[in-house]
């Protein structure tokens, strides 16, 4: 597994947050923060406050997974596997992170992904050492977290 875990909190950016935010930017209005964590590798660790502090804030919503969409993502999405991802096609843009997982141990901090549904690309820090994330988004794998968020999201509206 790419992630020790028992817990997960889901965020999601609201709509209304990221059109407020593309509309700043074509102004030349740019909140570093939040640009950062929606273009970039960003944070660099697990323990940047300013980073949860910012999606904990409005303009994302969260959820809790349920016990059975934490298993799900433990046994069938988020593990080591055999990937003929190599010859998928590439995509040519730029991620943009509108869907990001917390995981937690023990109430504890224990990874982060951060995953673009448009693009295929993905962010992963994790507190475990010498992961293998290169054959991680199968089609099939951005297809199941696509349909996976949309469930939490409908709650939301």
């Amino acid at each position: 597994m790419f992630f020790d875990f028992d817990s997960v909190e889901y965020f999601s950016l609201n709509k209304s947050k990221e059109e407020e935010i593309v509309k700043n930017n074509r102004k030349g209005i740019k909140d570093s923060i939040l640009n950062n964590i929606l273009y970039s590798e960003f944070p660099d660790k697990l323990d940047n406050n300013v980073f949860y502090k910012t999606i904990g804030a409005s303009g994302f919503s969260k959820f809790k997974l349920s016990q059975e969409d934490v298993e799900y993502l433990r046994s069938d999405i988020l593990l080591e596997k055999f990937s003929l991802k190599i010859f998928e096609a590439v995509k040519g843009c730029a991620p943009e992170y509108r869907d990001i997982l917390v995981f937690k141990k023990n109430n504890e901090i224990s990874g982060l992904a951060k995953i673009c549904l448009s693009c295929g690309e993905f962010y992963f820090i994790s507190s475990k050492k010498g992961i293998q994330t290169e054959n991680f988004g199968t089609k099939q794998d951005y297809e199941s977290l696509a349909k996976l968020f949309n469930t939490y999201k409908q709650v939301r509206n």
